[in-house]
């Protein structure tokens, strides 16, 4: 999602060229943001806003940064702080919608979503936003719908393509999922979400060989990512290459220990080699993190219950269900 590009035209227009205006601070923020330079532009938002505190988009922009530095809940106040000024900034509810997601609050999120399209139906960020926030309650054939809809207004919409992709996956409609993946990487060959799920879904296929190719080309733009590690790690584990799967997975729990599956393939593979001690200490990581991320789960679900969140909280439970499953 982008830095806004312009002011909405009921904001206020600085004459005072003797010093920096706000729109200066707040263009250059723009530019900073678009090299991905974050903390400079927050800094030069925050410059705006001290000159003139009524400037919505520089609200907006100033949201925009905190969250690409993973600061959410600052996010979601500026950018209430933009809509106090201007409800009508598709921006910030785009922002605050993402900021939501991020912290969970889903049905909060498709509410903004929501007011954007009552806004302009033809907004294509808040369809693929909308879309997202579906999927993450497992209403996958609603999330397909919102990326149709995002891929109409733009059909080079990568992101959009690569949610559409995802929630096909979860229906185990894995050729048209791969194909929505090669319609991302036919627009941009090294974006790494699209190789990386296109892996999985080759995995999901049982198109082991194939599913390496496409996972080294995700490792080698991103070579230390963990699930991507993990992913080549079991591919190679199903090929029976052990050693190999091995390496690849200790490599991906020395990034990030809490990976429960990869330290369940890692104690198949090691039994498979006759490694029983390390086999049985794999598992038992696997079964530490899965009673922990169960604990979490039913206390979660049951906060949703009680806030009325039905929604989510049958969610939340699912998810449980599916560690048990394991």
């Amino acid at each position: 999602m982008p830095y806004p590009t312009q002011m909405n035209s009921t904001e206020p227009v600085e004459t005072d060229r003797k010093t920096p205006s706000a729109l200066d601070y707040y263009a250059e923020g723009i530019a900073r943001g678009k090299e991905g330079r974050h903390d400079e532009a927050l800094t030069l938002f925050t410059l705006a806003l001290a000159v003139n505190p009524s400037l919505a988009s520089a609200w907006a922009g100033r949201g925009f940064a905190l969250g690409k530095l993973g600061r959410f809940q600052e996010e979601i106040d500026c950018c209430d702080q933009a809509l106090c000024l201007d409800p009508a900034s598709l921006d910030a509810w785009n922002y605050k919608a993402f900021a939501l997601g991020k912290l969970g609050r889903l049905e909060e999120k498709i509410a903004c979503c929501d007011r954007a399209l009552a806004l302009d139906p033809e907004n294509a960020s808040a369809w693929n936003n909308k879309g997202v926030a579906l999927g993450m309650l497992g209403r996958y054939e609603a999330e397909i719908r919102c990326c149709d809809r995002a891929l109409q207004l733009r059909s080079r919409y990568i992101s959009a393509w690569v949610n559409k992709g995802y929630a096909l996956g979860k229906l185990k409609r894995y050729e048209e999922e791969i194909s929505c993946y090669d319609r991302a990487l036919k627009i941009y060959p090294f974006y790494f979400s699209a190789l990386h799920n296109r892996g999985i879904a080759l995995i999901n296929q049982k198109n082991y060989r194939d599913a390496l190719d496409t996972l080294d080309c995700a490792l080698a733009i991103n070579p230390l990512h963990p699930q991507a590690l993990y992913r080549k790690g079991l591919a190679l584990s199903k090929l029976g290459l052990h050693d190999e799967a091995i390496l690849c997975l200790r490599q991906a729990l020395s990034n990030d220990p809490t990976i429960a599956d990869a330290w369940v393939v890692l104690s198949n593979s090691c039994f498979a080699l006759g490694r029983l001690e390390e086999s049985a200490h794999a598992f038992d990581q696997a079964y530490y993190i899965d009673a922990h991320d169960v604990r979490e789960g039913v206390v979660k679900g049951l906060s949703l219950f009680k806030a009325k969140k039905f929604e989510e909280g049958l969610h939340c439970f699912s998810e449980v269900m599916g560690i048990l499953r394991r």
